[in-house]
């Protein structure tokens, strides 16, 4: 028999049975983890749809919210993706062999280079977002009332702000 996934409930059963301590943190936690895969997995068939690794799909959001001339320096999108700079210069190259991206030195620092989202990778992204947007948006509407996403996003911005990291 193959091996079954256990849904949360399940889990937060076992969790009960041989947990004798207070697991009301753990269940918050294991609700929030489960929504985030679900989004998660979700924006990822997108991101197939479209060759784009995990990677490849940040840097060009990053790049895209920028807004014009949609440009930064390399520290900064690894910053705003929480990746290393290694990562990123895979990334980078991968980006820039298939034309999404441009990368040329900086005026201000010699040392550094400018990364560029070239018309095609601005359009890839556009439409990438478009349909990842789209898709989270009817998976929120379909699950909550406005009310219940107005209080969701009031309680994660208090996590966020109370230094949640």
């Amino acid at each position: 028999m193959a091996d079954r996934i256990l849904n949360i409930e399940e889990i937060l059963e076992q969790m009960r049975c041989c947990w004798k301590g207070d697991i009301a943190a753990a269940e918050t936690v294991k609700r929030l983890f489960r929504a985030r895969e679900l989004f998660f997995s979700d924006a990822k068939i997108v991101m197939e749809q479209f060759n784009l690794s995990v990677g490849e799909f940040d840097a060009l959001a990053s790049l895209r919210l920028q807004g014009a001339p949609y440009e930064q320096t390399p520290s900064n999108i690894c910053q705003a993706n929480m990746v290393s700079s290694g990562g990123l210069t895979k990334v980078l190259n991968s980006l820039e062999k298939n034309g999404l991206i441009n990368r040329r030195q900086c005026a201000d620092d010699q040392r550094s280079r400018l990364v560029k989202l070239t018309d095609k990778g601005k359009k890839l992204i556009d439409e990438a977002l478009e349909i990842v947007l789209t898709r989270h948006e009817k998976q929120l509407s379909d699950a909550l009332s406005s009310d219940e996403r107005e209080t969701l996003n009031k309680l994660l911005m208090k996590l966020n702000q109370a230094g949640i990291r």
